[in-house]
Parts: C-alpha cells; structure tokens; sequence
C-alpha cells in the first residue's frame, strides 16, 4: 500500500484556499448525484434478475413498434455473443429468428434456432421476413494468422500488410498500398506522428490540470465521507500496467471496504461486488471514484483517454490466453475509453478487447473529443457502474 497522506493534504490545501460559496455549490451537486446514483442502484438491482424481468417490455414494445428481424450466421461464440447483446439491448428493437451455420450438430441456444446452413439463407430470408442478417463466424485461420503477424509486427516494428479481400474493400477507413497492379490493405498501419503524441499530451496537461483545480473541493469532501462512512484510508492506490508493460501506481477514492482482498485474492470488476461500500457503489455509478487518477495523468502514466489500465496478474494471464491482448499496451492507458463509453462495466474481456483494438487503429484528438462528450452522457444518466 502506497502511503496517500500528501494526497489528501494537497486536496485539503486546495479546498481552504476555496470560497465558501464553490464548497456549498459542490455539496449540492453531491446530493443530486446522490439521487441519481440512488435511481441507477434500483437499475441495477432489477438487472440482477435478468432477462426475464424484461421480457414484459419488450412484448408491449413489439406491440407498439414491430421489432427488425435478424438472421445470425454463426452459432459458435461470437454468434453467440452478438445474440447476447442483442437479447440484453431490447432497446435496438431487434428480434432474432434464428442461427445459420454449416456445422449441422449446432445445438440450439437459449430458445434461438439452427434455421439451416449457409446455402440456405437466401430461402431464410423469404420464409423468415428477415430485415438484417449479421455475420458472426468464428476467426479463420487466416485471421488468426494476421493477428500473430500484428502483434509480433508492432513489437519489431514491421508493417504487416494483406493482399486485397472483398471485405477489406467494403469496410470504411482502410489503409491502402500496393505493389504494382496489386492492392494490399495495411494490417497494422502507420504509428502516430510525433505532432499526434505531443498535441495529445499537451491537451492532457492542460486538462487535467484544469480538472483537478476545478473538482479539488469536491474530491476533498468525498474523501472526508469515505472516512466517515467506512474504516480504512480515504484513497485506495493499486499497481496497474501501462505503456509497454511498464507498472504504476494508480490512485482511486476507495469504495470497497478495507482490505477487500484479504480473503478473496484478487478479483475482476462485478458490478454486484458484496464488499463495495453503500457510498463506493454511488461513486463507482457516477465515476467520481476516478477524480485522483488526474495525478496520473499530470504525472505521465496515464493519458485522459485511452484503455483502461489492468492489474499485472491479469495482464499477465490475458496476454497468454487472450489473442491481440498485448496490443492494448502499445498506447498509453487512460481515465476512459470506447469501452467504458460503448460497453457495460461487467462486460466480457473479449469484447473491452475489439474496443480497444478500435482505438488503437484510429486513435485521434477527434476521437478523443467524441469519447470525452460520450463519458459525459454516461456520467450524467448515471449509467456507469
């Protein structure tokens, strides 16, 4: 444990040089924050339940407004995975007829049928009035491939490139070259310039510094309520893994109670963590928690936006187990990211994983600002966890 008593005195120092006035006005936004954490914590209790607690909306809706009807080709895991999101996401208005693959032994899953096999998708469509139809086949040996090329490439320094696909030339954004008549689609692309990197972290700099002027009073009473609330210290540091595998400390206002790990070991992100403090689950829902990791940022180890920072045991194993992994470290990790704005606080590392991988690809002050805006939405309706 690293010792954060100069933590919470420059935060304490801040405040007394703060009017009266700016405390008052951040107690105020607390307890509203409080009553829209306390709206999300409903939310989240009924989401403990599961789909089935949803399946009444979801029917009015489809009364309403007839849901888009989706055909998956793919039963394996990701077709699989795409049928997940799309059941938990009523919201998209979406309803699955059915899985299509060429593996005829593909069991049914959660009630969704194997309709047929590729062949037969064209007479799916008429039978099934199928509005989308998603592609959610299982990695080819040739992906596979690529990937090992990607990432051994980055570690050397080598450009990969790909001979020209059908589905290379539809996506949008790719980068072209070619070597005579033939056209090659560049896997892992052009590193950032040196102009990206230091507007990046110029813009860094200034905002964090701004933010920890600005949020100074309201992290200083939060961590006066962590210590009232909850034995233990106000701050909660932990090691994490950086740029290129390099470790720092990370620095968070507590919200589980002390010692947490003690008996459990280290654990992954739950959302229904029973050792989260009744406050730590409200400042987890807002993201307040996060207000400190601006030293971070201030001090280099992290940027405002980018992946979010692993702890060094599970680096380690999704390194070994998790294709592509060790891409996520080639940038600097940050505050908030694709995945903190698009997916869920509990959700899966494969899929944190393509959102990082986005970012990566195409990172850039642009996308920086629409991730900003994006976290600010998700802070507002509380939809953090």
């Amino acid at each position: 444990m690293v010792e954060t008593t100069p933590i919470v005195i420059w935060h304490l120092g801040v405040l007394s040089k703060a009017s009266a006035f700016a405390a008052a006005t951040t107690i105020a936004c607390l307890l509203a924050l409080l009553g829209l954490a306390a709206t999300a914590r409903i939310r989240a209790a009924i989401g403990r339940n599961g789909r089935e607690s949803r399946r009444l909306p979801a029917m009015l809706e489809d009364a309403v407004a007839p849901a888009k009807r989706v055909l998956i080709v793919g039963a394996g895991a990701r077709g699989r995975e795409v049928a997940r999101a799309l059941l938990e996401h009523r919201e998209l208005g979406c309803k699955i007829v059915g899985f299509v693959d060429d593996q005829p032994d593909m069991p049914a899953w959660d009630g969704i049928p194997l309709l047929g096999a590729s062949d037969d998708i064209a007479a799916l469509i008429e039978r099934h009035a199928v509005d989308e139809i998603i592609v959610a086949h299982a990695p080819s040996w040739q992906e596979k491939l690529v990937n090992r090329l990607v990432i051994a490439g980055q570690q050397e320094r080598v450009r990969v490139t790909s001979a020209l696909g059908l589905r290379d030339a539809m996506a949008a954004g790719v980068r072209l070259r070619h070597i005579g008549p033939i056209p090659l689609v560049e896997v892992n692309g052009p590193r950032p310039g040196a102009a990206y990197l230091c507007a990046k972290r110029a813009f860094d700099i200034a905002f964090s510094l701004a933010a920890l002027i600005l949020t100074a009073p309201a992290t200083a009473v939060l961590a006066l309520l962590v210590k009232a609330t909850s034995r233990g210290p106000a701050f909660f540091c932990q090691r994490r893994v950086g740029l290129r595998g390099e470790e720092f400390t990370i620095y968070k206002l507590r919200t589980m109670i002390a010692d947490a790990e003690r008996v459990t070991g280290p654990k992954l992100a739950d959302p229904y963590d029973e050792r989260v403090t009744p406050l730590g689950r409200i400042l987890r829902v807002t993201r307040l928690d996060e207000l400190p990791q601006f030293l971070n940022v201030l001090r280099g180890e992290m940027s405002v936006v980018g992946p979010r920072p692993e702890r060094p045991e599970f680096t380690s194993q999704f390194i070994d187990t998790v294709p592509g992994y060790a891409q996520r470290l080639t940038v600097k990790p940050g505050i908030t990211g694709l995945a903190q704005v698009r997916g869920g606080y509990d959700t899966e590392v494969y899929i944190k994983l393509k959102y990082d991988w986005l970012y990566v690809y195409h990172q850039s002050l642009w996308l920086d600002l629409k991730i900003l805006l994006s976290t600010v939405r998700v802070v507002l309706l509380c939809a953090g966890q």
